[in-house]
Formats: structure tokens, sequence, C-alpha cells
């Protein structure tokens, strides 16, 4: 029974170990972050984490401003992940981590370089973490699929 827990649990594992760890357990709620039972605002969050996101200037409505590298080798499917844990699909200005060297892009970004949306699968928590939200929702890490 071990052995078979522990193979249905290597496909989650491979799945969120390139995630950036900067805590245990973090998820959003509106404008709240909620970091190891601690409660930040998004901006506070934002400046304590200390990763590229904080430093990028905020989303704006209207044509993206910043480059987005094309995938190496024509590449033309790729995965995109959520940072953290949403008891509901995350808002537009979310960022999603790409894979391919594409960066943390939006979904409007997505779209914008020719890029479309095939799938999107819910991650469950890791065993051990909170599955709910305080507004008792179930907590979901979310992974795009996207192709060109």
């Amino acid at each position: 029974m071990k052995r078979l827990f522990l193979l249905l649990a290597l496909p989650i594992a491979l799945t969120l170990a390139p995630l950036p760890a900067a805590a245990a357990f973090v998820f959003r709620v509106g404008d709240k972050v909620y970091v190891d039972g601690k409660e930040y605002t998004l901006e506070e969050w934002q400046r304590i984490r200390g990763n590229t996101d904080a430093a990028e200037p905020p989303v704006t409505k209207g044509p993206a401003t910043q480059a987005v590298p094309a995938a190496p080798g024509g590449a033309r499917a790729a995965g995109c992940t959520s940072a953290i844990y949403y008891d509901e699909f995350p808002n537009e200005d979310e960022r999603f981590n790409c894979s391919l060297g594409l960066g943390s892009l939006t979904r409007e970004q997505i779209l914008q370089n020719g890029w479309k949306v095939d799938f999107v699968e819910k991650i469950p928590p890791i065993p051990g973490q909170p599955e709910r939200s305080p507004r008792g929702l179930p907590l979901h890490l979310y992974k795009l699929v996207i192709s060109r």
C-alpha cells in the first residue's frame, strides 16, 4: 500500500518540484496573502518575498509593454503554473511561472504572444498542507498547458 501511495504521489511531487519555495504554505484571497498562517496585504507580500515579481511594475490594462522572449527551438507547447495556492481561479492580473524560459506571464500576455490555453489543471495541496481557505473553499495550484 505504501508503494502505491508513493507511486501516486511522485507525479505531484515532480510537478511541484520546479516551483520556487519562499514559504511552506502561501495562498491569496482577494487583496490578502496568507503565509504560514500570517496575513499580509499583496504589496507587503511582494516586498517581503523579494523576488523579481515585486520589482516589476504593476500590470496595466492595454497593450503589453514588455517583450516576452520566444520559445527556444520553436517549441510549440509549454506549461505555466501559479506560484501560490488559490481557492478560485486566479485573477487576470496574476502571473503564472512558465516553462521554456518564457518567464512569469499573465494570461493576457500569454494570449498576446500567440499562445493559446489548451488545458487547465487543478493541482491539490501536498499532504500535510491545509486543504481549505479561510472561506472554506478547497485550495489548488493552477497549471495551464499552452500551445501555439
